[in-house]
């Protein structure tokens, strides 16, 4: 049995990989575009896209340029009390704070509203969304069969056999995270 140190996916492993723009996206013109939308954007794609990979990646972009990142997460578990510490949290930010908001999809309009509203006193307002709206958006990620295939050589240094990352791509509708938690899981020798 292989341990979970030497499996090739092993979430440590797989969140060391960097994001993959989009054909003519490059970190330049991101950070120009951002800076254009004043620093209030989003990131928009569905579950397993990237999303918070390019979060914490542009964290440290800005950081480097003199922000102070402030990194709020929402999840199914989070509750009503989960989301009314984020709005105190946010009143509190002044610029350079920039507040990064990965699962902004899971306020309803009567919760985004106050914390839009807090805000604004920050250098920036960066969240992750499923669908565009309530900011504008900055990038919208996509997951694909060759991108998968990508990821898993750069993990392994080896491919996958044809026509197993679009089997896995429809298996898992997509979701990058699941595709590889799911060889991941292969690869210990468990089934999936």
């Amino acid at each position: 049995m292989t341990t979970t140190r030497e499996n090739p996916f092993a979430p440590e492993s797989v969140e060391r990989l960097p994001f993959r723009f989009p054909e003519g996206i490059s970190w330049e013109n991101l950070l120009f575009r951002l800076e254009a939308s004043q620093y209030c954007a989003a990131i928009v794609g569905q579950a397993g896209s990237g999303k918070t990979t390019i979060l914490r990646e542009l964290s440290e972009r800005l950081r480097e340029r003199g922000f102070t990142p402030h990194h709020f997460e929402l999840t199914q578990q989070s509750n009503m009390s989960d989301r009314e510490r984020l709005v105190e949290a946010a009143r509190a930010l002044r610029a350079p704070d920039v507040i990064f908001l990965d699962g902004a999809e899971r306020l309803t309009t009567r919760q985004w509203l106050p914390l839009r509203a807090a805000a604004s006193q920050a250098g920036g307002f960066i969240v992750t969304l499923y669908r565009v709206g309530r900011l504008p958006t900055l990038l919208e990620c996509e997951t694909s069969a060759s991108l998968l295939e990508q990821l898993v050589h750069d993990l392994t240094q080896s491919d996958l056999p044809k026509g197993e990352a679009a089997t896995l791509i429809a298996r898992h509708r997509g979701n990058l995270s699941d595709c590889l938690r799911e060889l991941h899981t292969r690869w210990a020798g468990e089934e999936p």
